[in-house]
């Protein structure tokens, strides 16, 4: 997977500090550029139907004034089919310009989506074990979509309505200046009361996010955690912090509606009273004279070009404040995590080697110093207590973390001077705790091996023991909840074995798999790997894992 290229340098700074404020975000702004000539072919189009729209009133005005009134039915079958033509194309150009639309809008939706996915992926244990999923996954999928929307709409409705807004304007000064003054007179109080109102705006809208985020979070816990809180009678008491949640998240929702309708109605209300007194005003000056029939209705109607484009306005300024809460969210999912590995811009190539493995001066959990040498097709046991540290070192083999002092080389490479993808390939690392998608086995298996065919999925699954339980075809439940605890365990091992690794590891892989298939799997690694790096961490019966050419104990290595 590739990522998308951080582009906009080009662009001159002033258009580029203009639409990156309106964004409120720098990188947002490099990720929906590529979309930039589709908006503004969409902008170009919706630019011409604000146009268009702008006629049918005043044909209205000539059908009412020279052929109704007038009784001139040549005038009235001109202007009528001049209507239908007009109602014609703005049907045609809103057809377009929807299909357009969603084209462009589900594409920049998507590349959103995976660039946040793709951070995400980039991320370590450590910062995955402070997070909860369903807070990630209301980040990715709504707060991101809240980001989007207001984004691409942010340039296609503003402009549109703003043409709307002045040429109706326009327009009624064309047809009456004193009229038209009436209903422009109660604008800035509906812009005063907006700027009054939006501080409370963007609190309300930022809790009913945060309490949305956090029912999702529990609803998360609850499904993946389902057998541990049946086993341990817990389904009370999680009811009842759902329960707790979701009345939050209604809480939230209820003052953001009513407040919501505070901020519409009084607009609305404004542009009421407007009307209201043009309509009596214009009425008066049709039985005067003053106006004709034709440019009474046809000002009623422009009245809607300044408040159609108004309420738009006002949607896209509360879309504003709700995009700015969902992007504050999305902000705090793209810091940068202290201790967080940094990869080189710039990586070294791995050199020739089967998993040679130097740790120079490593201080490790316990307070102890590791320095080792570890050649090539060792067969290394990591001992030592529970909480020692083991599985926090053998993370350092992957950069999961980097050590706090010293280094590791493979192949007489430093690790952090690889590049992400290197070294994962060449030291796989199979945890415990097994992690398989709802899919198809031989789905799972590409994850390390994308191009595997189905004899190579037949040997693995023959050399962990699954071949008489499994098919490529076969297909498994989410995390692998059709299998045991030790097929899972044995699929995932099955799965780093298609990998072009220099060096395994093996994480108390195989903790619930029987002994008498642990030593016949080990077997037949050992005898098919033997020139590659084999390192494993057991609790118990490390005699099924066959004979070791060296123990490192991580409890007392480097200590006196």
């Amino acid at each position: 997977m590739t990522d998308l290229p951080v582009i906009g340098t080009g662009l001159p700074a002033r258009r580029r500090r203009f639409i990156t404020r309106a964004f409120g975000s720098d990188w947002l702004f490099d990720r929906l550029r590529p979309y930039l000539g589709r908006g503004l072919l969409l902008l170009g189009l919706g630019l011409v139907a604000a146009a268009v729209a702008l006629v049918p009133p005043w044909l209205t005005k000539l059908v009412i004034d020279e052929g109704l009134v007038a009784r001139d039915a040549g005038a009235l079958v001109t202007w009528a089919a001049a209507l239908f033509g007009i109602g014609v194309v703005a049907l045609g150009l809103s057809a377009l310009s929807n299909i357009l639309y969603m084209r462009a809008s589900v594409a920049m939706l998507a590349d959103l989506r995976l660039h946040l996915a793709r951070l995400v992926l980039g991320r370590s244990p450590s910062w995955r074990a402070s997070q909860r999923a369903g807070e990630i996954m209301a980040r990715l999928d709504g707060d991101a979509g809240e980001v989007q929307q207001f984004a691409f709409n942010l340039l296609l409705t503003g402009l549109s309505a703003v043409v709307r807004l002045v040429g109706g304007a326009a327009m009624l000064f064309a047809l009456n200046t004193p009229l038209a003054m009436i209903a422009v007179l109660l604008a800035p109080f509906e812009l005063l009361f907006l700027t009054w109102a939006r501080p409370r705006t963007e609190a309300v809208t930022r809790d009913a996010r945060a309490a949305r985020g956090d029912l999702a979070a529990r609803l998360t816990e609850m499904i993946q955690g389902l057998m541990p809180i049946q086993s341990a009678g817990g389904e009370h008491a999680v009811m009842t912090a759902l329960g707790h949640a979701q009345d939050g998240l209604n809480r939230s929702l209820i003052r953001a509606q009513l407040w919501g309708e505070v901020t519409r109605t009084v607009p609305a209300l404004l542009a009421a009273l407007a009307r209201a007194a043009v309509v009596l005003a214009g009425g008066f000056a049709v039985i005067d004279d003053r106006l004709s029939l034709g440019g009474f209705v046809a000002f009623l109607a422009y009245i809607g070009f300044l408040t159609g484009p108004v309420q738009s306005l006002l949607g896209l300024w509360q879309a504003r404040i709700r995009a700015t809460a969902a992007l504050e969210r999305i902000e705090a999912l793209r810091e940068e995590p202290a201790g967080e590995p940094v990869w080189p811009v710039e990586p070294e190539p791995l050199l020739e080697g089967c998993g040679t493995l130097s740790i120079a001066s490593v201080p490790l959990v316990g307070g102890g110093i590791l320095s080792a040498e570890i050649p090539a097709g060792t067969k290394l046991r990591i001992a030592g207590a529970s909480g020692v540290g083991k599985s926090t070192f053998l993370a350092l083999l992957q950069r999961h973390a980097d050590p706090a002092a010293g280094s590791i080389t493979l192949d007489g490479v430093a690790l952090a001077s690889l590049s992400r993808e290197t070294l994962r390939a060449a030291v796989v690392l199979v945890p415990q705790r097994p992690f398989l998608l709802s899919g198809t086995v031989a789905e799972n298996l590409a994850l390390s091996a994308p191009g595997v065919n189905a004899a190579q999925i037949d040997r693995v699954l023959r050399l962990v023991a699954l071949d008489t339980r499994l098919r490529p075809d076969t297909r498994i439940g989410e995390d692998g909840l059709t299998l045991s605890g030790g097929e899972r365990q044995r699929l995932c091992l099955a799965r780093a074995l298609l990998a072009p690794f220099r060096v395994l590891v093996l994480d108390e892989a195989l903790s619930e798999v029987d002994p008498r298939n642990v030593a016949r799997i080990m077997q037949a690694i050992d005898t098919e790997w033997a020139g590659r790096t084999r390192i494993v961490v057991s609790h118990g019966a490390a005699e099924a894992y066959g004979r070791f050419d060296r123990v490192i104990d991580i409890g007392t290595a480097g200590r006196a």
